[in-house]
């Protein structure tokens, strides 16, 4: 076991809306022992929540507490750098200058994936369809959850379909995050990105699509075993946003579990 496994840490949690529609989230893992530390994440949770461009909060929830689990610490997934904005997919170019061609890009990463699942072209072309009208809709505070086979599985599961599954409980190493914020092309948005995705791919999804829900920022990303892949341009200024992952075919009971590690299971990425 990792020597870190076995000190305590604590989850910084921060949650902003207005009239009950979500503004901004946030979280943290830090080590206990490091007080002012947490002080400090404490403070910069509540400035994020209150200089938020989605507007201003009539309501933050900071949670701190605990973590009772054992964390579990992988390193991250694999970090496509597109050099110049262009993706390479099996030596053909996608330069990702407007959404159309990003989308293309971000089409075909996907596609190619779902290949790999004997999905067809038809099939495939759905979900991939389904998938950019779910995050251009947006309105969810997580992700949509896509089985190959086609069907909606938040939807025929999850009681809170408006709320989407959250990813929760994680954080990255901050070597990991002086590694990427090294890259100009890179923020603290990526780090942010490049956690989420790592545990998500750990925990077997697929893939996921996603796009963020702040109007101003247009990158997104694909993420697969393969890597990280981020496209510039996957949607325009003004847009919502949203996050949708990809699964093979789960019952009712495995998609239970899933979402409870999703939502619980304490990850440090590295």
């Amino acid at each position: 076991m990792n020597e870190e496994d076995e000190k305590v840490y604590y989850s910084l949690k921060m949650r902003a809306s207005n009239e009950k529609k979500h503004i901004s989230g946030a979280e943290r893992l830090l080590r206990a022992e490091k007080a002012e530390g947490i002080e400090k994440v404490a403070s910069e949770l509540i400035h994020r929540a209150l200089t938020h461009e989605n507007g201003i909060p009539d309501f933050i929830n900071l949670k701190v507490e605990k973590v009772c689990q054992k964390i579990k610490k992988i390193p991250h997934i694999p970090i496509v750098y597109n050099k110049d904005n262009i993706g390479t997919i099996n030596n053909k170019n996608y330069e990702m200058t407007c959404k159309d061609n990003s989308r293309r890009y971000a089409h075909d990463l996907l596609k190619n994936k779902f290949k790999e699942f004997d999905i067809n072209d038809v099939l495939s072309e759905f979900l991939i369809k389904l998938g950019f009208e779910i995050i251009d809709e947006g309105g969810m505070r997580g992700a949509a959850i896509i089985s190959l086979d086609g069907s909606r599985l938040d939807i025929a599961f999850n009681e809170e379909v408006e709320k989407g599954v959250r990813v929760k409980n994680i954080d990255t190493d901050d070597r990991l995050k002086d590694k990427i914020n090294k890259n100009e092309l890179y923020t603290d948005r990526t780090v942010d990105a490049i956690a989420i995705a790592s545990k998500v791919i750990d925990l077997g999804i697929v893939a996921e699509l996603c796009t963020s829900d702040n109007p101003s920022y247009t990158t997104g990303y694909v993420a697969t075993e393969d890597g990280y892949f981020r496209v510039k341009n996957l949607k325009d200024s003004g847009e919502t946003g949203g996050r949708v992952f990809y699964v093979y075919n789960l019952n009712e009971q495995l998609l239970k579990e899933l979402i409870d590690n999703l939502e619980n299971k304490p990850y440090l990425i590295y």
